[in-house]
């Protein structure tokens, strides 16, 4: 069987008033806002009780069902998340997969005989982990979702979260995290194995020479890839790379006269194969992807709950300093 590999994103969030694009809630006069009864002193009630209502809430918004995306293709649901005292973090194991639309489901061994179907009103589900940290007097959170190199529940839940904020009249904004010493380990066990170079023709004669087909598009855009490159340490490659003008032919009709004028973009592959790229001027502000060791698996390469949540709160630590917390 192919290896199956559990794989991790990692978020930075914040949150602010609709329309108010600028005043960031810290967490702590969010959950107090929201999740303060009526009647009650929301300066006096314990932040443990306000996580939990707002665990609650998530909960709840299930209906003991799946939630589905706008395309109705792919659902999540759960019954197992938690707050952990005293480290403000909501973790567990959300189940998701794509919906069914007559999928045959066959043994391996026999393609004549089905052995079931997966209906439109049905799904395929994994397990999935995922941990959310809002710390009480920050404004920047951090959200760390698993996935599996055959599939994640990672658009869907960013989708379900925005609406969940949004019903306290609250903006989800989130920026991906690529801790430096995961992003610094990938550079230097990868080779860089193309390049490519995309630019705008304006020049509706330039368009013409071209192809006299190409004429009338405005906007048309040319991409030119160098691939085949000779395996090198990226290091070593950037000290050859003439980055003040990737192209040194005159390639001035395709509107690559000038570096400025067109975009170079750098693809990288580390020894796993796993890829990354960048523009040529954050050469090294990749977002390689992060793969979790094999050994918190269960037996099955599902995640194994206590295992994963040890080893992200260990990554967490790490976004915390690069976040300045």
């Amino acid at each position: 069987m192919a290896d199956i590999n559990l794989e991790l994103s990692i978020y930075t969030f914040t949150l602010n008033e609709k329309f108010k694009r600028e005043d960031y809630f810290d967490f702590n006069e969010f959950y107090r806002k929201n999740f303060s009864k009526k009647g009650e002193n929301p300066h006096t009630i314990k932040s443990e009780e306000l996580y939990n209502r707002f665990v609650g809430m998530i909960l709840d918004e299930f209906h003991n069902k799946f939630w589905l995306n706008k395309d109705e293709n792919k659902g999540i649901s759960t019954k197992d998340i938690k707050y952990r005292h005293g480290k403000n973090i909501i973790e567990g194991i959300i189940n998701g997969g794509n919906t069914g639309y007559g999928h045959q489901i066959y043994d391996i061994l026999d393609n004549e005989n089905t052995v079931g179907e997966i209906s439109e009103k049905q799904l395929a589900s994994l397990p999935y982990y995922f941990k959310m940290w809002t710390p009480p007097d920050s404004q920047v959170g951090v959200l760390m979702i698993q996935s599996y190199s055959i599939g994640s529940i990672g658009s869907i839940l960013i989708e379900f979260l925005t609406k969940i904020f949004a019903k306290y009249g609250t903006s989800f904004r989130r920026i991906v995290h690529v801790p430096t010493e995961l992003r610094e380990n990938y550079l230097k066990r990868s080779s860089v194995q193309k390049v490519t170079f995309t630019s705008t023709i304006e020049n509706r004669n330039s368009r013409k020479k071209f192809n006299r087909a190409f004429e009338d598009s405005e906007g048309l855009k040319v991409t030119i890839t160098v691939e085949g490159l000779k395996k090198k340490n990226i290091f070593n490659f950037f000290k050859d790379f003439n980055s003040k003008k990737p192209i040194g032919l005159d390639l001035a009709e395709l509107g690559m006269e000038n570096a400025e004028d067109y975009q170079t973009k750098i693809y990288y592959k580390d020894e796993h194969g796993r890829k990354a790229h960048a523009t040529i001027k954050d050469k090294f502000k990749i977002q390689p992807t992060i793969v979790l060791p094999l050994e918190i698996s269960n037996t099955n390469k599902t995640p194994n709950l206590e295992k994963i949540s040890e080893f992200t709160d260990g990554l967490l630590e790490k976004v915390k300093q690069e976040i300045n917390y």
